[in-house]
């Protein structure tokens, strides 16, 4: 779910649900039904002059028939030159490119395309399609949200002096502030109490409910996590394999579970920093604090929201292959899928700890990136 949009299998199989072809998610009818994936990319795609980084998004366009078959053209989402990717391939005349071209930048944004944070990034940036395309029901949605509301909003509140307690039940123009409903005069008065801007406030919160959303899917995959590196650690192919084949398949198993451990590690680590933050916003009010948190909050949720991804991707990669029987028939088989989950890993490319200043100090500013074991944000 945290990896991939398809609105191509959504196609093949409408729902009864008519906001399906009345609340589109893209404007376009070919957009409308393509895959949107996130990934890892490789040095490859580096050599072909993109961006080395990993939770790219990949647009892969349904184009044309041969032969029976569906040819797409995949596209790496490249936000600056997007309205002219599309109309290469698409013809606009008809339609809302501004919308799709907006729709595809704010869904490269995300770290990942988890239900809940999608819903959440369209409500906030305002651009609304129907329930029937986050596949999630009505219920299940409701129930995340109430969650998340749950942990943020009475922090929040205390922090503004409306309630007497960190813990009191959120009050009504609080739900209202998070689910960007609140009226203008009203955002803007809390926005300019933390030094923040109208829309900077509002895509801070929405970062802080993406940050308690993923720390609560971290906590109930991680013996997901665990069970598939036990797995992976006891996989061996059915057929009999020469010593040089199993030493080929111990190495590559090898460096997945050490890529998954360092990816299980890092995503902790950062999810027991914010934990922290938000620990000491609940003990000591204190503005100067969560100003420092709210201008640090997108750049924390793409960083834990990516590590979720990359552990939901390998173990939801390694049971589709189990599940089929794939990748025990042969050496060569358990070696390709091995190679598949390292690259989803993909851990090259380091986790980078952020510091929150303590308060009193500087005016908050961008987090300086530096090397270090031990990533937080603490004062």
């Amino acid at each position: 779910m945290s990896s991939r949009l398809d609105l191509h299998a959504l196609w093949r199989h409408p729902p009864a649900d008519p906001a399906y072809q009345t609340r589109p998610v893209f404007s376009h009818p070919i957009l409308n039904r393509s895959v949107i994936v996130k990934f890892n990319m490789t040095p490859d795609d580096a050599r072909r002059d993109l961006p080395r980084r990993l939770g790219a998004t990949k647009l892969m366009l349904p184009l044309q028939r041969n032969r029976g078959g569906l040819i797409a053209k995949s596209l790496v989402i490249m936000p600056q030159s997007l309205d002219a990717q599309l109309q290469a391939d698409l013809d606009y005349r008809a339609y809302d490119l501004a919308h799709d071209v907006a729709m595809l930048q704010r869904l490269a944004w995300l770290p990942s395309l988890d239900p809940y944070v999608v819903e959440e990034m369209g409500r906030h940036f305002q651009l609304p399609f129907g329930d029937c395309y986050l596949q999630v029901s009505r219920t299940e949605q409701e129930t995340t949200a109430a969650r998340v509301l749950a942990e943020v909003a009475p922090c929040l509140q205390w922090q503004l002096g409306l309630a007497d307690t960190p813990r009191a039940l959120p009050n009504r123009e609080m739900v209202q502030l998070l689910t960007h409903c609140a009226g203008p005069a009203a955002t803007e008065a809390v926005a300019v109490r933390f030094g923040l801007k109208p829309e900077q406030l509002s895509l801070a919160l929405l970062a802080w409910k993406a940050l308690a959303f993923y720390r609560q899917r971290l906590a109930a995959m991680d013996r997901m996590v665990c069970r598939t590196a036990d797995e992976i650690g006891g996989a061996a192919p059915r057929q009999t394999a020469q010593p040089d084949e199993l030493a080929m398949i111990d190495l590559a198993r090898g460096r997945v579970l050490r890529a998954l451990t360092l990816a299980r590690r890092e995503a902790r680590d950062l999810s027991d920093a914010v934990a922290e933050t938000v620990t000491l916003l609940e003990v000591q009010r204190s503005p100067d604090r969560l100003s420092q948190f709210l201008h640090l909050a997108p750049t924390c949720m793409a960083a834990l929201g990516e590590r979720v991804r990359r552990l939901d991707e390998v173990c939801g990669g390694w049971m589709g292959q189990t599940g089929s029987g794939l990748g025990f028939a042969s050496p060569d088989g358990l070696r390709v899928v091995l190679a598949g989950l390292e690259r989803q890993l993909a851990t090259d490319l380091t986790l980078r700890p952020f510091t929150l200043p303590a308060p009193g100090g500087r005016a908050p500013q961008a987090p300086v990136l530096r090397a270090g074991p031990r990533p937080g944000l603490r004062g």
